[in-house]
């Protein structure tokens, strides 16, 4: 199975640097609507047999040009949404923004049950997305692109790959549609074969 991993296009929250993770959350802006077009041809031809997205307003939004573009509809997940922030919800002040890095970083460090007040762990939030992931492989798709969240699919490529290397996160973690692709090989996991635009 190919799996085409991507993060939704910009939105107000991300230029406010904002703890938005709960629903609907923010529509993309307008960079991020052109963002969500030119993704259709940064693809080229890739077939895709499927479109997931995560039921954040800013992910749909993201998905749409792609899907269309492809013949296919936008197939929305609940569980590829964003880790919560809890109790930080909306918040973009240093000591929320430093108490949510923190948690990112256990989790990239393979503290799973590391939370925010109120909010969500790791392990929770990758069972979910582990679910949707597998679904799609048990009813055999072949080549998925999957729109969600930086925090969200960060810590899911760091966790299920076999080959993550943590330099790739530098400078930024995850661009603004910056698009991984990944190889499901068998009993071994998940293989990247490429990160924005950049070949493994």
């Amino acid at each position: 199975m190919r799996l085409i991993l991507i993060r939704h296009g910009q939105t107000a929250s991300n230029l406010a640097q904002a703890l938005d993770t709960a629903a609907p959350g923010a529509p993309l802006d307008e960079t991020g609507m052109a963002q969500a077009e030119a993704l259709v041809e940064r693809l080229g031809a890739d077939e895709l047999d499927a479109v997931f997205s995560s039921t954040l307003l800013r992910a749909k939004m993201t998905a749409t040009p792609l899907a269309q573009a492809r013949g296919l509809v936008v197939a929305e997940h609940v569980g590829l949404t964003e880790i919560s922030a809890g109790d930080l919800e909306m918040r973009n002040d240093p000591e929320s923004q430093l108490a949510y890095s923190d948690a990112f970083v256990g989790w990239l460090s393979g503290d799973l049950r590391a939370k925010v007040p109120g909010g969500e762990d790791a392990q929770t939030a990758l069972d979910r997305f582990d679910a949707v992931v597998q679904d799609a492989r048990n009813s055999g798709t072949g080549k998925l692109a999957v729109i969600s969240h930086a925090a969200m699919l960060v810590t899911w490529l760091a966790i299920r790959s076999n080959n993550f290397d943590p330099t790739l996160l530098s400078p930024l973690p995850l661009n603004n549609t910056g698009v991984v692709t990944l190889e499901g090989v068998g009993s071994s996991g998940w293989k990247l074969r490429s990160w924005q635009d950049r070949i493994l």
